[in-house]
């Protein structure tokens, strides 16, 4: 009995359709490669971890190393905490930069679901505070052996929730604003009274995983209703 052969062609399309959806994936090409193309906005992510160490340096210089001990856990904390706006412009410029630049209209026009195109633009900006922050932090921790496991972990958690809290308000933000600027300065509403919460009680923070944990479950929650409400907005655009 002779067998039908199948073109390899339609396998390997066939195959790459079911693994990662072709018209998705172009969307997140496209994303990365404005990202990569412009270094500005790369700036905002070089500077938390900079001014934290020359702050450092001048406090260690005029007043000895005893003016932080104790505090190590504390600062990586709140370097992760400080990477999470700078990833602000990108998610803004994803959606509001489009409107601004009146090229989201054209992107609609494009033979490809809306969804599809929202879930594209959406992987290419979100993970991006996230894994800056992790790798900061991590950098830091390699610099300070004193800080132990535990207080290392939760100084990660409370990084990635409130990465992911910043990301899923300037989602909501950047499909109303008209301009990146809008969308952008309106962080400042959400990461200065989390930036204010993070003052008064890191030291309950870092106590135990507990109160990092359930953190991370509600700044999960937030972004999946975020994003529900985001993805119907942007498909009713």
């Amino acid at each position: 009995m002779l067998r039908h052969a199948v073109p390899r062609n339609d396998v390997v399309q066939s195959t790459s359709n079911f693994l990662l959806p072709t018209d998705m994936f172009h969307i997140f090409k496209h994303e990365l490669r404005l990202i990569f193309r412009e270094p500005r906005f790369w700036i905002p992510f070089v500077i938390p971890p900079v001014v934290l160490a020359a702050s450092q340096m001048i406090a260690v210089k005029h007043y000895g190393g005893q003016v932080l001990d104790g505090m190590e856990g504390y600062m990586m904390l709140l370097l992760g905490c400080l990477m999470a706006p700078m990833g602000a412009p990108l998610a803004a410029d994803s959606f509001a930069g489009e409107r601004e630049r009146k090229s989201l209209e054209l992107l609609q026009l494009l033979p490809i679901k809306p969804s599809r195109l929202f879930w594209g633009k959406l992987f290419a900006v979100m993970p991006f505070s996230v894994v800056f922050a992790v790798v900061v932090q991590g950098a830091y921790w390699l610099g300070q052996p004193s800080i132990s496991r535990e207080t290392a972990a939760a100084a990660f958690l409370g990084a990635i929730s409130v990465s992911l809290l910043v990301n899923a308000w300037t989602l909501l933000v950047s499909l109303r604003a008209k301009t990146v600027r809008a969308a952008t300065q309106s962080v400042l509403f959400l990461i200065i009274p989390l930036m204010l919460v993070l003052q008064l009680s890191f030291e309950m923070f870092l106590a135990d995983l507990t109160i990092p944990l359930v953190t991370l479950g509600v700044s999960v929650l937030v972004v999946v209703a975020s994003v529900k409400i985001g993805l119907r907005r942007f498909v009713q655009m």
